[in-house]
């Protein structure tokens, strides 16, 4: 048994990241391999995409379930004929039984020859113990004598426990047609395929996060860089990061490994000394470039210059673009930065004004590059003109990441003292908050309106100054908050549009903490405000209203209130406001369970945001979705949305605290606990407590108390419970936290978690509460009672789709067979696995899987669809006892419909025919 050393000892490496499906792959593979027969299976993609990693994870695997490995790689220029497969044989302890030397060594081997040979090799593989792994590296550079066997082998796998594994680095053969025919001669042979992607932006950043020390962090524009440069490339991330670190000890800007620079640099030098310069000039221009302006920059001819990119090509420094003639990309972008940073600063800067110039003639350039060429030429006065140019255009079509970066340039280079330095920290807020990056955004936003007030311009001052309230209040920062909007109000002297603005936004703070008699305060301080009042500050006017009457016990009127908001938004035409506004009454649809109105406005939302950059309400779209399908007990969708979460900043607080319970109730459900622990955290749960609001904290204190509770941690359970519910005013979303005071042994504890209920559940439209406050009431009440609140708790959830809930309800009925049904059906892991055992250790006339006649009599009138008063009026006993007979029957056969009753009926009556007489 051998295993392969796989990589140097001395790189940095983290966990695997992003590669879980490939492997999930591999194993099912390899498992079919050892069931069913051998296989073979080429990893395909890039240099540095992960290939050689996911060989030696899956080499662990393979070992540690005792199995057979062995290991050989291949080399660039030094592989001489069956080298791999020799290695391979030395791995297995095997002495060339077949006659592999002798016939390498022949120089026009017969076909007969050549066919025992390859016959001898492939039996002494089949022959050896099984199962057998046999993993082969970098086979771009295996020999044609080793790719002849390998497809000779490969057919004859299917009667062995043989599997085959072998990396290939897919851009060596774009050029070599030989060898990739030789490739595809082995596919059309039976070996398969699987395509190793670079992974994604989030990956990437978690993969960097995996691979920084904990006591050495890089700053997040470092990160970004290693990110960028690595193109989605672990093995890239993994040096970059190394030379990272190593350049911040010598204060260096030049972070490109040593490792990756030397094998750049001496493809480069291949090069004539006129391809080199042409090559250098092509670096300066960017990643991308086209063949003609490069002609035109270095003036050379055009027969040099392609040339030199042929070269440059045949040596993988370049690709050409063939969907767009003479258009050339560098392979990776840390070829590029490699090749750049071979010049000197003064000769790229006249390079780099050179391309600027061009550009500026140009009549669609690109403003990004040209912002770029004249910061990198050092004019810096064209490169803020043009860095803020770029971000205006990138606003102004909704691309949010490309104005922060394009605004962050301009910053960069503006004299704070200069009078457009406010206006540009304006625009540069509102990018940052589009992104979810809301705390730089109160930062910038902030610098404004300290220098609007400076220059006495107090009307901006105060409209910008609400602006950053509600996004102080989105940070979590609900004191600060207010205190902006009284501030507001002051500067604008609290007269006019703008003074109606901050009262209804100061109403808004109020009403999200409950506190609804302050909430309608400012809103009449708003109307009595003279002038008139544009559509947006009206949308969120009624935004408000219909939380006070939501929280009020009048849900009719607040639904009233949202779908005014929702068509002023219609009529604005601005995607993100009609987006946040959807939202908002999808969040109060479903948490009062009307879950075809909240599924549809989510749909809405999301259709607003599809495509566009809105990071922030992206992300809090993306979490109502997935509370809703979490509701519906789709855990699939909860998991996709999930994935898609990933994907975006981290957003507000709101958003951060739902994020947190989503994976914490989902893990409650499933059972899979590692991600719950790294979830709740002190920092999560004082986020959720500051904030005031009684959706966050109730929400977030269930789910973390549920947690505990299925982990015998009842005292920490307790204790946020008690101290969730002296905070929280009404329901919102904190049903799952009183649901479970219902237990509590605290009497005035249940009280309170009852009366909350019952405030809500007044209100006949809030049918969530309504079901609640059955279900609270069947957990408490006494044996007699708790039966009947049960059903009665089912019937409400099933009507509004709730089926965690209506199993909970079916349980305390002693329906277990149904609740069963439903927990296995919507992948409730925790709650079957829990269900289950409780049966085997008590289960109804345990031992037994027959009928007493009292209990088939019951059966058959039940099967016939007669209603349990019905029977019991035929049968002559209470209505009572034909429900314990019923729910008996149920659990003992585990069944979940009077249709299966029926079945089991008839099963029943064949048995007892068949038996002989006695």
């Amino acid at each position: 048994m051998h295993r392969a050393v796989y990589g140097g000892t001395d790189r940095f490496r983290s966990a695997l990241v992003g590669r879980g499906r490939e492997l999930d792959e591999l194993r099912r593979a390899y498992e079919r391999a050892v069931s069913e027969g051998g296989t073979a299976i080429l990893l395909w993609g890039e240099a540095g995409v992960g290939k050689t990693r996911l060989l030696e994870e899956f080499s662990a695997l393979a070992l540690s379930a005792g199995t057979h490995v062995a290991a050989a790689s291949c080399f660039e220029a030094l592989c001489p004929p069956f080298a791999p497969i020799r290695e391979l044989v030395a791995a297995l302890g095997l002495r060339d039984p077949f006659g592999l030397d002798s016939f390498a060594s022949t120089a026009h081997p017969s076909e007969g020859a050549r066919y025992r040979a390859f016959s001898d090799a492939a039996g002494a593989f089949t022959n050896a113990a099984m199962p057998l792994v046999l993993i082969l590296d970098d086979l771009q550079w295996a020999d044609f004598a080793t790719l002849d066997f390998l497809a000779f082998l490969t057919p004859r796998l299917a009667g062995s426990g043989i599997f085959v594994l072998g990396a290939v680095r897919s851009e060596q053969l774009e050029r070599d047609h030989a060898r990739f025919e030789a490739f595809a001669h082995l596919k059309r042979r039976g070996a398969s395929t699987l395509h190793i992607d670079a992974l994604g932006a989030t990956e990437m950043r978690r993969l960097v996060a995996c691979l920084l020390p904990a006591e050495r962090p890089l700053e997040d524009r470092a990160i970004e860089r290693v990110c960028a440069l690595a193109e989605g490339k672990p093995y890239f991330a993994e040096e970059l990061v190394a030379s990272a670190l190593a350049a911040r000890d010598r204060s260096s800007p030049e972070i490109t490994p040593l490792s990756i620079r030397a094998g750049v640099l001496a493809r480069f030098e291949r090069l004539a000394p006129d391809a080199r310069r042409i090559l250098l000039y092509a670096s300066v221009i960017g990643r991308s470039f086209d063949a003609r302006f490069l002609e035109e920059l270095c003036e050379s001819e055009n027969a040099a210059v392609c040339e030199a990119l042929a070269g440059a090509r045949d040596l993988q420094l370049v690709r050409e673009t063939r969907e767009r003639s003479g258009h050339f990309t560098f392979r990776h972008a840390i070829t590029r930065e490699i090749l750049y940073h071979e010049m000197l600063t003064p000769q790229a800067q006249t390079i780099h004004r050179a391309v600027a110039e061009r550009l500026a003639r140009a009549d669609q350039a690109d403003p990004f590059d040209l912002a770029h060429h004249w910061s990198a030429a050092g004019d810096r006065a064209r490169a803020t003109a043009a860095y803020e140019g770029a971000g205006d255009a990138a606003l102004y079509r909704n691309a949010h990441r490309d104005a922060e970066v394009a605004y962050r340039g301009a910053i960069e280079s503006r004299d704070p003292a200069d009078e457009t330095y406010p206006p540009l920290c304006e625009k540069f807020s509102r990018a940052l908050s589009a992104n979810g990056q809301v705390e730089d955004a109160c930062t910038f936003a902030q610098r404004a309106v300290d220098a609007y007030e400076a220059a006495g311009d107090m009307e901006k001052a105060a409209s910008l100054a609400i602006r950053l309230a509600r996004r102080i209040y989105e940070s979590g920062r609900s004191a600060a908050a207010e205190a902006t909007a009284q501030h507001a109000l002051r500067l604008c002297a609290h007269r006019g549009s703008i003074a109606f603005d901050a009262y209804v936004t100061l109403a808004h703070f109020e009403a999200l903490q409950g506190r609804n008699d302050a909430a309608s305060a400012y809103l009449a301080s708003a109307e009595a405000a003279p002038g008139e009042h544009p559509a947006m500050q009206q949308r969120n006017a009624s935004m408000v209203q219909a939380i006070v009457a939501a929280t009020s016990g009048r849900l009719t009127e607040a639904f009233g209130h949202y779908e005014t908001a929702v068509s002023i938004a219609r009529d604005f035409d601005d995607a993100e406001q009609l987006a946040w506004t959807l939202n908002n009454y999808a969040s109060r649809a479903m948490a009062t369970g009307w879950m075809d109105r909240a599924r549809a406005a989510h749909s809405e939302a999301a259709a607003c945001v599809r495509g566009e950059e809105y990071g922030k309400v992206g992300a809090s779209t993306i979490q109502g979705a997935a509370f809703a399908e979490l509701l519906a007990g789709d855990l699939c969708a909860v998991r996709a949305l999930q994935q898609e979460d990933a994907r975006l900043p981290r957003g507000i607080a709101m958003t951060r605290t739902a994020r947190t319970a989503l994976g914490v109730r989902l893990a409650f459900y499933s059972g899979d606990d590692a991600e719950a622990e790294q979830l709740i955290t002190r920092e999560a749960l004082e986020l959720a407590f500051e904030s005031g609001e009684a959706q966050r904290i109730g929400l977030l204190a269930g789910c973390v108390a549920a947690y505990y509770d299925v982990h015998s941690r009842r005292d920490e359970a307790n204790e946020l419970r008690s101290r969730a519910l002296q905070t929280i005013r009404t329901v919102d979303f904190s049903f799952w936290l009183l649901d479970q005071m219902a237990l509590s042994d605290d009497a005035d504890e249940r009280q309170r978690a009852r009366h909350l209920l019952v405030e809500s559940a007044t209100d006949p439209g809030n049918l969530a509460a309504g079901a609640y406050l059955a279900l609270f009431d069947a957990r408490s009440a006494r044996s007699a009672d708790a039966k009947s609140r049960a059903v009665d708790a089912a019937e409400r959830f099933g009507a509004i789709g709730w089926p965690w809930e209506r199993a909970q309800a079916l349980e305390i009925a002693g329906r277990q067979a149904e609740a069963l049904d439903i927990y296995r059906r919507h992948q409730f892991a925790r709650h079957a696995q829990e269900l289950e055992q409780r049966r085997r250790r008590v289960r109804h006339r345990a031992g037994t899987r027959e009928l007493t006649p009292r209990e088939h009599e019951v059966a058959r009138l039940a099967a016939q669809g007669k209603s349990n008063r019905a029977i019991a009026a035929e049968l002559f006993i209470g209505e009572r006892t034909v429900e314990t007979h019923i729910a008996a029957i149920f659990d003992r056969f585990e069944l979940t419909s009077r249709r299966e009753l029926a079945a089991l009926l008839d099963d029943t009556s064949r048995q007892v025919a068949a038996k002989p007489p006695a």
